[in-house]
């Protein structure tokens, strides 16, 4: 006798959000080991001009993957025109004038302390700094940038639409864009972005845990085509070059997309 085995469809990706211009705040409803004890929660702007003074001398798992699946990305094409889209203390955009020795490089972020850090690295490297608030309208023309990177920013933005919105706007017509974030599955582990201050608190600048279907969805609605999007978690290489990367073994730690201008078929 044989059996007729019935498949359900598979659903369109749909958003977890309540509502796509307020994202979830999540609340992990278990007892985590990887939660911080009596953390402080701070605004982002507060949080990142206090952790700007020790972030670059941090060891950050998560740069550590960048580093190893990002950057080989970027340098496979020559850009002219780039925007790196919540730009910290200039890590990566003081890597990219390396790579492309003559292109006009623009960083923005809403951290005063990150961008005296960014603007102190190399007062030579011809990169122009900008403040702005990645949840308002960015201080740039339209249609501009040919590579566009927001790495490990995206948990700070309140509203993924005007985010994308912004991006879509001033990437000019067949620009990359790469965004980078701390994994959703950190997020239910009950970890987010965080430092210790130099009196042993557990620093948490506010954040939002959006779902890579909200990501994605949020995306193709501001007119953006998602081509790749990659999964990283922590592994035996990744231990080896951070011993305290070895708790989150076998954990997706980073998410990594890729998108440019134009219309995704969901």
């Amino acid at each position: 006798m044989r059996l007729k085995i019935h498949t359900k469809a598979q659903p369109k990706i749909m958003s977890d959000q309540n509502s796509k211009d307020s994202p979830r705040q999540h609340k992990v409803p278990f007892t985590s080991p990887f939660l911080p004890r009596n953390p402080k929660v701070v605004s982002v702007k507060d949080g990142y001009d206090q952790w700007s003074e020790i972030y670059d001398d941090e060891t950050n798992v998560l740069i550590m993957l960048e580093e190893r699946y990002l950057q080989p990305r970027l340098a496979q094409k020559n850009y002219r025109n780039i925007f790196d889209c919540g730009c910290g203390t200039g890590r990566l955009a003081h890597w990219l004038r390396g790579q492309f020795p003559e292109a006009e490089i623009c960083g923005a972020d809403f951290s005063e302390g990150m961008l005296k850090k960014a603007r102190d690295k190399d007062i030579n490297s011809r990169i122009s700094w900008h403040y702005a608030d990645l949840n308002q309208p960015v201080p740039f023309l339209g249609g501009h940038f040919d590579l566009i990177v927001s790495t490990l920013v995206i948990e700070h933005i309140n509203s993924l639409d005007n985010y994308f919105a912004e991006i879509k706007r001033v990437a000019a017509p067949g620009a990359d864009i790469f965004i980078t974030g701390l994994h959703p599955a950190m997020h239910l582990l009950g970890i987010s972005a965080r430092f210790e201050n130099q009196a042993n608190e557990q620093i948490l600048p506010e954040s939002q845990c959006h779902s890579l279907s909200a990501i994605f969805n949020a995306a193709v609605t501001a007119g953006l085509q998602v081509t790749r999007i990659e999964e990283h978690i922590a592994d035996a290489e990744l231990v080896a070059q951070a011993i305290k990367a070895e708790r989150y073994l076998g954990i997706p730690l980073l998410f990594i997309m890729q998108m440019q201008p134009g219309l995704s078929k969901v």
